[in-house]
């Protein structure tokens, strides 16, 4: 039966605080905040859901008649395809699922600290060993054929995730290199990354040298590392920035903070600068932005879309920039940007990121546009440490060289 009501709080670990409700009527969604959370110094979306007593209708587009921040929670790319795929498997039509019951399946697992009553059971998940190479050949196997074998692990692994590639969001040991699927002491929570049709060979290789050059930018970054299977595949994984032992943050996009459609982004990386400049309420917070648009810009990563920046707010109200993520080589067929700078999307260089740089009065942008170029540079040094393979790494070598030119 689908949910017509779905109540809304933010579980910060440490605290739970009632936020709202979203009801749906006559294929409309509307939403109220709840009067003690008007009463709060949190915010939860400051842009496109302004606090008041009123009942709030979203517009009907980009998000299917949902608020930005609540579409944040809805998995997409992989995570919406386990989910369909289990549908299917129980004899149910996706396109019959509303999206408050997308939100009821979620539950408290959401990623961010927004939750989601009632819930709808998703199973239980028992604490079994994580096989990485079965959960490689399985998800394979799953974008080949549209089924696979152990769909179950796939959905209760990464039924939560966002992103197009498979992935699992799982706890890790480092101690004791191992992984578990439930929550345990001395656990913490990652995500590891696996990889899609006709993706590159050595791609969490490549991932995991943007990593380390990014860090080497000076660009904020989640502790990183490759994982290796017991038949020798290594995978990506990165911790996860929306918890802190057992603390959760709110995570907001770009794409839902400022409701860009952002398959058909019409947003700058300006657009992105200014939010954070308004969230951190410091005029100085916009140079992180524009630091990793010079990233993208030269290191070749051009699915930089608004749902690849986010930002992080604390039980006290407080907003930060996310750390980066998801910086990888990415070229797209003509060049295009997701992100504009100044407008632009293609053949974007110096000319174009000092004129933004200026626009928002960073003194050193020049010298940021340089050290980053410089960095980047040094893509041999990076690839070598990390063993990609020669064939791709030239290749990425190539376009590198060509785009510090400009």
């Amino acid at each position: 039966m689908s949910q017509e009501k779905i109540k809304v709080s933010l579980n910060f670990g440490t605290s739970i605080v009632e936020v709202g409700v979203l009801v749906e009527q006559n294929q409309e969604i509307y939403f109220r905040f709840d009067p003690s959370f008007l009463e709060s110094n949190l915010d939860i979306s400051p842009f496109k859901l302004k606090k008041t007593t009123e009942i709030l209708l979203s517009p009907r587009t980009p998000f299917d008649g949902l608020f930005g921040v609540f579409n944040d929670s809805i998995p997409d790319g992989w995570g919406r395809l386990l989910l369909d795929r289990k549908l299917i498997e129980s004899g149910k039509n996706p396109k019959e699922i509303t999206v408050l019951d997308r939100l009821s399946m979620l539950g408290k697992s959401a990623q961010g600290a927004l939750i989601y009553e009632p819930v709808t059971d998703k199973g239980k998940s028992e604490n079994e060993r994580v096989n990485l190479d079965l959960i490689a050949q399985e998800s394979e196997d799953l974008l080949k054929t549209g089924s696979a074998s152990f769909l179950d692990q796939l959905y209760h692994l990464g039924g939560n995730s966002v992103g197009a590639r498979p992935k699992i969001l799982v706890n890790y040991n480092h101690k004791l290199n191992q992984f578990s699927t439930l929550s345990e002491e001395e656990f913490e929570p990652w995500i590891i990354k696996f990889p899609a049709l006709n993706d590159f060979k050595d791609l969490a290789r490549i991932e995991y040298s943007y990593y380390k050059m990014a860090l080497a930018c000076g660009i904020e970054m989640s502790k990183s590392n490759l994982f290796y299977s017991e038949k020798g595949k290594v995978f990506f994984g990165t911790k996860r920035f929306d918890r802190k032992g057992n603390q959760r943050l709110h995570l907001h996009s770009a794409c839902g903070l400022l409701h860009d459609d952002f398959r058909y982004s019409t947003l700058d990386y300006g657009h992105v600068m200014d939010a954070a400049n308004r969230l951190e309420n410091n005029l100085n917070a916009c140079e992180k932005v524009f630091r990793l648009a010079v990233f993208n810009v030269y290191a070749s990563n051009m699915d930089d879309h608004s749902k690849n920046v986010a930002f992080l707010m604390n039980e006290n109200g407080n907003w930060c920039l996310a750390p980066a993520f998801d910086l990888t080589f990415s070229p797209s067929p003509g060049g295009y940007h997701s992100l504009s700078v100044g407008n632009i999307y293609q053949e974007i260089g110096k000319k174009e990121l000092l004129k933004l740089s200026s626009y928002f009065g960073i003194n050193n942008g020049n010298e940021i546009i340089d050290q980053v170029k410089e960095i980047i540079s040094k893509w041999n040094m990076f690839s070598t440490e990390t063993e990609i393979n020669k064939k791709e790494s030239k290749l990425i070598e190539i376009t590198l060289l060509e785009n510090l030119k400009k």
